[in-house]
Parts: structure tokens; C-alpha cells; sequence
């Protein structure tokens, strides 16, 4: 899918209002073409990020809904996306007006409830580097009132088998259920031949390349349904099984009411054999077992944590290269966690009509990584997987120089009020030091502190001073300032000499 237009105006705050045109022709093309926002922290780049996870939360809420009287929406809104040609339609334009019902238009035409599967995204995949909170906020509000009700159905005596929403959430937990996605299930093709062996594997290779990741080597799963206090669905009584007997060991306690696993798992040719036979693809896995995990979400309470699914990171052990090496999970770095989070997810949950809201996905990596993250991108999804929407929030002049300037958004807050443009110069293949003057108003590529303190001896007007201090300043255009000014005071003094 690729979006072609919003306006959003909030009621309850005039200030923040967004008028975008996405498009650019870019419906037209499988190329990469990410778009990226960009601004200095509360610009409202992020804001966009989650106004469009509402739009389809609020579209995925109609879908749902079974009560006669239709949900109405909070604020007003008008969303225009394309689909690609092998869907049943093309052009979709979503309206939202408070207290209103939404409407949704496919081709012109209103869709009811019951149609509106078929205009949704494939996977909407959101992630935030942890500063942000207000995206997962939403993705989790929404996985908690769908088992909300599933859980509700299997308390009435129903089987729970509720279809639920294409939406994932990237965090901590749920990187560890790709790192097993993405070790268990490689060399094999994933669901509709997305990822192809060949990418699966390229996958494991670009860890090994860049985090030095070698091997997944055992891992752990616990489910604990709290003395019987959580109930699962049948499809999740299913999953349990078929977890069993994927396991080298199982330790259980089922005595009155606790019900409680310890899967170990020794990951070795014949357990992934067992676990392709009972699962079938690495998307199946997954979202079998992102459903177990979801169920943490209504699992606690105000004045109780409780988990019914967990991999715990003491358990779960890694190979590492150079040298060779195991180790515990917990042990990878913040960016090595990032990295495995955005690039697994990518390969596996890319495919046509797919969204991403990525919200700075590459915060914790070393400016090696950053220069090269869009590079991977293109290394890693095929043809196919490109045509997926992936909007990125970053403040790194690493990624922009990887995006072409219409497809680059730079934020900026005045009186309150959001400002949007895009770059007056072209962005892609741009240096960083005029990215960061373009994008934001960062006139010299030295940090504030040298630079001050290169003024500083400036205006000292002492020439010994300023020649002891170019031992002390890496060269720069500031230093340069430094040389010139030395010079200037020696012309002085030269002049004085010769009155």
C-alpha cells in the first residue's frame, strides 16, 4: 500500500492539525521509498505516527464491531490510500467527523462492516526506540480489548476462536519470539514465499556480519495460567501442545488448579523438523505464539504483575563469532537488540499492503549502522516486500541521506502550532554536516561545547593562547576561525611595529 493524502484536525487541541500529501507518483513503483520525517524533539513527528495508527485501529474497530449502532470517532479526519492492483480495490479514502460514524469509500463506493478486510494493510508493524510511549500505548490497548473479549467467550464456554487483528508491537519480548522465528525457521520458505530461503538465510547472515550473532543455541518457554485464573482459547491449548511436543524437556506442575510449563528447547536440525512439521510457516509461529504473549496484557493488574507466556532471557543462549563464544541473550547491547527487532520483522511481516511506524528504529546503532540501515533494507526485502508503507521518524542525517528529499518531511513547532515542509534541497546522497544545517538548524558539524570554546580564546585577543590551543581542537571549519584569527593578530602587530 502506499498513502496518498491526510488531513487531521484534534478538537480538543486547534495547534495540532496535519495536512500531508504522501504521493508523489510513489503507487507507481516497487522501489524502496521510505518516508521519512524528521524535526527536533516535540516537533510532532511521532504525533503522525500515531494519528495514522488510529485511523486504522478506528477502521479495524468498525470492521469488528457487532452492536447495530456504529462506533464514532474523536476527531476529524480525511485518509486517502492505494492499494495495489491485486486487490479487490484500489483507492481508499477513510473520513472521520466527530461524534460521527466513520465512513469508509473503496472506488467511490461506502463499504459496510463486513467489507472492510478486504481495504485494511496485510500487517500494520509498529515500533518506538522506548522514548515514545504513545504508539505502543495504542497497539496494546487494541491487543488488550481483542482478548479482552476472546477471554470472555472462553469464560462463557465458547472456544475463543475469534479472528484477530494483522497488528504487531516490536519490543523486548516480542524480539526475542523473532530471534526464535528467525533461527528456528531458516532456510525455509515463509508464508505465500515471503521471505524466500534465500532471504531467510541472508537474514542470518547480515546478523553474523553486523552483531556477530552466529547461532541460537537453547531457549525456554513458560506458560503460567496463575492457578487457573487465565483461561486459554482452544487455538491456544492447541499451540500448547504443539509446543510439548516440540520440547527436549518438560517440567509441569498441573495439581488443582495451577497450571504451569517449563519448555526447554535444544535447537538442533531434528527440533526445527519438528517445529516446521507442527507449525508449517515462520508467520504461523509467530503470531501463534505473539497471541500467547498478548495475553500478558490482561494477565496483571494494578496490584499484580504476572506473566502467562515468558522466554526468559537467562535461558535463552546465543553463539557469538570472533571469538566463538555462548552466551546469554541478555548480554546483546541495546542496538544489537534494535537490530534484530527491525530487520527480522522487516523480512518476515513485509509484504504488499503492508504499513510500518517506525519511530526512530535505528536510535541505539553506532553511525556505522546508521549510514547503512536503509542499504539493508534494500538488501534484505525483495521486490514484492518493498511495496509495503514504511514511514520512519528519526533524527539522524545518516537515514535522510538514504531518502529522497519528496519523500523527506522536516517538523517544526512555532507558537505551538506544527509546521510542515519539505527540504528546499535535494536530500538523497546530501553530506551530513548540510543535512544537519537543512534539517536541523545545526550550522556547524562541531559540538556546542568546542565551539565555545574556540569563541572564547578568540576573543581573547591573545596570540601565544590561541597557538597553544590548536593543539587542543581537531581540525574543523571553527579551528580554521582560530587559524585565521591568529594570523589577523599577527598583521596587528606587525602594523604597530611599523608605526
Amino acid at each position: 500500500m502506499k498513502l496518498i493524502s491526510l488531513q487531521y484536525s484534534d478538537p480538543a487541541n486547534s495547534l495540532q492539525a496535519y495536512d500531508f500529501n504522501f504521493d508523489n507518483d510513489r503507487h507507481e513503483s516497487n522501489a524502496l521509498e521510505p518516508l521519512c520525517f524528521v524535526g527536533l524533539n516535540g516537533s510532532g513527528k511521532s504525533k503522525l505516527l500515531e494519528i495514522l495508527a488510529k485511523i486504522f485501529f478506528e477502521l479495524d474497530k468498525l470492521w469488528r464491531n457487532t452492536n447495530k449502532t456504529k462506533p464514532t470517532v474523536s476527531a476529524n479526519f480525511r485518509f486517502e490510500y492505494h492499494l495495489l492492483p491485486s486487490r479487490k480495490y484500489k483507492e481508499v479514502i477513510i473520513e472521520g467527523r466527530v461524534g460521527k460514524p466513520l465512513i469508509v469509500r473503496a472506488d467511490g463506493n461506502v463499504l459496510e462492516s463486513e467489507a472492510l478486510e478486504s481495504v485494511m494493510p496485510s500487517n500494520i508493524v509498529g515500533y518506538s526506540s522506548g522514548h515514545n510511549e504513545t504508539i505502543s500505548t495504542l497497539f496494546h490497548e487494541l491487543r488488550e480489548r481483542e482478548f479482552g473479549r476472546v477471554l470472555k467467550e472462553v469464560n462463557e464456554g465458547d472456544k475463543g476462536r475469534r479472528k484477530l487483528s494483522r497488528t504487531l508491537f516490536l519490543d523486548r519480548d516480542s524480539t526475542k519470539l523473532l530471534l526464535l522465528t528467525a533461527y528456528i525457521f531458516s532456510g525455509k520458505n515463509g508464508r505465500d514465499g515471503l521471505p524466500s530461503v534465500q532471504s531467510s538465510n541472508k537474514l542470518l547472515k547480515t546478523f553474523a556480519d553486523f552483531i556477530r550473532l552466529k547461532q541460537l543455541t537453547s531457549f525456554q518457554i513458560v506458560i503460567d495460567t496463575d492457578s487457573g485464573r487465565i483461561i486459554l482459547s482452544q487455538p491456544m491449548e492447541q499451540v500448547l501442545e504443539r509446543l510439548k511436543r516440540c520440547a527436549l524437556m518438560i517440567n509441569s506442575n498441573e495439581k488443582g488448579k495451577d497450571r504451569i510449563y517449563e519448555m526447554d528447547f535444544l535447537l538442533c536440525e531434528q527440533s526445527k523438523k519438528a517445529f516446521v512439521k507442527e507449525f508449517g510457516t515462520a508467520q504461523d509461529f509467530f503470531e501463534q505464539l505473539y497471541e500467547l504473549y498478548s495475553l500478558n496484557l490482561i494477565s496483571s493488574s494494578k496490584n499484580k504483575t504476572h506473566q502467562v507466556f515468558s522466554i526468559p532471557e537467562r535461558e535463552l543462549k546465543v553463539l557469538i563469532k570472533s571469538p566463538d563464544a555462548e552466551t546469554e541473550y541478555l548480554n546483546l547491547s541495546d542496538g544489537e537488540h534494535q537490530f534484530i527487532q527491525v530487520f527480522t520483522s522487516l523480512a518476515y511481516f513485509a509484504k504488499q499492503d503492508s504499513i510500518f511506524l517506525l519511530d526512530e528504529p535505528e536510535s541505539h546503532f553506532n553511525p556505522a549502522w546508521r549510514a547503512k540501515f536503509v542499504l539493508v533494507m534494500e538488501d534484505l526485502l525483495t521486490a514484492k516486500q518493498k511495496s509495503s508503507e514504511f514511514l520512519i521518524s528519526t533524527h539522524s542525517p545518516y537515514l535522510v541521506s538514504a531518502c529522497k528529499s519528496k519523500n523527506v518531511t522536516i517538523f517544526k513547532r512555532d507558537n505551538g502550532k506544527i509546521l510542515c515542509s519539505q527540504p528546499k534541497k535535494e536530500t538523497y546522497g546530501g553530506t551530513f554536516d548540510s543535512l544537519l544545517k537543512e534539517l536541523f538548524e545545526v550550522i556547524t558539524p562541531i559540538s556546542e561545547h568546542s565551539k565555545a570554546s574556540i569563541e572564547k580564546i578568540i576573543k581573547s585577543d591573545d596570540v601565544e593562547k590561541m597557538k597553544l590551543a590548536l593543539a587542543f581542537f581537531a581540525e574543523s571549519p571553527d579551528k580554521r576561525d582560530l587559524y585565521e584569527a591568529i594570523l589577523r593578530q599577527g598583521e596587528s602587530l606587525e602594523l604597530r611595529k611599523d608605526a
